[in-house]
């Protein structure tokens, strides 16, 4: 078994699309930090939105927040065991999710490692 460039390529491919949703999480929670310390009590004491839609607004940013946490951790989970040549299994459910949210990023980590399937080693967890 020859040691080849994909799975390396497609681990940094995962990593760089887990760094950037890692950035979109921390972009949103500082819109909730904003919205919930100021703007959206401003916005309610000048009537210019109910009360309820605060709320919504409150509910959905930490909706994204939890998704972008998800779509963030499992490609940068993936990427170090592709790098690492280890659980194929791992390192292909991160580039499936890494497609979700840059696709072209995604689509070519999946491919590699795909391609690259028998040069992962048994990963044994005890």
């Amino acid at each position: 078994m020859e040691a080849t460039w994909k799975p390396i390529v497609a681990g940094i491919l995962n990593i760089i699309t887990g760094i950037i949703n890692l950035f979109g999480m921390f972009v949103v929670i500082g819109l909730l930090t904003a919205f919930g310390g100021g703007i959206l009590s401003i916005i309610r004491i000048a009537d210019m939105m109910p009360i309820w839609l605060s709320g919504m607004v409150h509910g959905v940013l930490i909706i994204m927040a939890i998704l972008l946490a998800v779509l963030s951790s499992l490609p940068l989970i993936g990427g170090v065991y592709a790098i690492q040549r280890k659980a194929w299994s791992l390192a292909l459910t991160g580039s499936v999710v890494a497609i979700l949210s840059i696709p072209p990023l995604g689509i070519v980590s999946t491919v590699l490692v795909s391609l690259s399937r028998n040069e992962f080693t048994i990963y044994h967890r005890f």
